[in-house]
Order: structure tokens, then sequence, then C-alpha cells
């Protein structure tokens, strides 16, 4: 299932650990991570969902470089779990296999630790998915996914929610549920402010703490020596 044309390297190529990647990058993700953390005050694993309007919106790419910025800090276990069912991404961006996933966990087909998934990054874990299921939004609004959140949360710091655009499917409101903040992935010169506000209407009508807004895929002043979409920026 693993998709190796030139998309996916780019993705790739965007993580933020990876040298070719501009330092103004990576300093951009540090800053929405330090801005993530102290939104958050909580004893515990903090979840945060990851969500954007529409498809190819850069929430796969976005949320992993968060994930990867937060596993950089002292003494900090990270997981990122594929929640986006239909159109999985991260095993592709991660350079892991796909499966088994979090389908297979919540069929009774393995346990926990045999769908957690060590990565190249220190203290980045990961739970891709699987296979594609039939019923992705039961699944994820079952009791098994709440029971099995919970399980995750005992052994990580964060946990990352990379979850189905809320302004397509609705898979992904009951993970907005169970996390303590949503951050919104936004493609500059793509997302349009109605798409926007409906997801931020969706959002806050099922109780959805928005931590932020992050536009990629800006312009930069340095875009002639980095190339086109290498800016990004984070705001409330």
């Amino acid at each position: 299932m693993a998709n190796n044309n030139g998309t996916e390297r780019k993705r790739t190529d965007n993580l933020l650990n990876m040298e070719a990647i501009a330092f103004q990058i990576r300093e951009s993700y540090k800053t929405a991570r330090t801005n993530i953390v102290y939104s958050i005050i909580k004893k515990g694993c903090k979840k945060i969902s990851f969500t954007s309007a529409n498809k190819s919106e850069g929430k796969t790419v976005t949320s992993v470089n968060i994930a990867i910025a937060l596993a950089q800090q002292v003494n900090t276990k990270v997981l990122i779990i594929d929640c986006d069912l239909r159109r999985p991404q991260i095993h592709n961006v991660l350079s892991i296999g796909f499966a088994p996933g979090v389908t297979n966990y919540l069929n009774g087909e393995c346990t926990k630790e045999e769908v957690i998934r060590s990565t190249k990054i220190t203290n980045l874990y990961a739970v891709t998915y699987g296979a594609i299921p039939p019923n992705p939004s039961e699944l994820l609004s079952s009791v098994g996914m709440k029971e099995f959140v919970k399980e995750l949360e005992k052994d990580f710091d964060y946990i990352i929610f990379d979850t189905p655009p809320v302004g397509v499917v609705i898979d992904s409101l009951p993970l907005i549920k169970q996390s303590d903040g949503v951050v919104l992935v936004v493609k500059h010169n793509s997302t349009t402010y109605p798409d926007l506000k409906k997801v931020i209407d969706t959002i806050s009508r099922n109780n959805g703490k928005i931590l932020g807004v992050i536009v990629n895929n800006v312009e930069s002043v340095k875009s002639h020596k980095y190339g086109k979409g290498y800016g990004y920026g984070y705001g409330y």
C-alpha cells in the first residue's frame, strides 16, 4: 500500500529532522510547539488532534513535524496515531510499515505492543492504520478506541491524532471530543474563509478546544532560495 511517488518523497523531505529543510521552517515549528505546550496546562498525557477543512492541505506533514518537535524536548515521549483511515499517510511520511495498525488492534488481531512502532526520531513512536476499513467512523467512535487511547495515555507524554478533514467527513469528531485541544491546518491561497468557519463551528459544537491555526504553503521572503511552499506560520 505504500506509495513511493514523487509526492510522498517530497513529504518525507519536509520532515523537521531533515537537513534540507529551511531554518525558518524549523523555527516556526518550534514556535508552534511552544504555543501548544503552554496552551495545555494539565498533568499526565496531553492529547492533540490535527485536522483541516479539506484534503491535501498539509495536515499530515504538519502533525508529524509538530510531533517531532515535541519529541525533541528532554524526556518527552510522543506517539502519533494515523486516524485518517480513508487516506492514511503517516507510514509514508515516517517510512515505516502500515500493518499491523489501529484497525488490526480494534479487531482483536494483535496486541497494543505490536502496533506501537519506533521511528528514526528518538522518543517518537507511531501507530499506523493497519488496513482501510469499510466503517472508519464507527471504529474511531467505538468503545474499543476510547479504551485504546486510555491505555496509551499511561506510556506517553503526548498523543497526536492525525485526523481526517472535518470539512469532508465526521470521522474525527469522537477523537476531538477526547482531545485536550485541536490544531487547524490551513493551506495558504487554498483554504477558503467559509470552509474554515464551517470547521470552527463544527468543532465548537462538539465542545472542541481550538488551540490555534497553522498556515502552510506560504511563500516566504526567501522563497527564491528555498522554494515556494516553505513558509509556515502559527497563530490564534
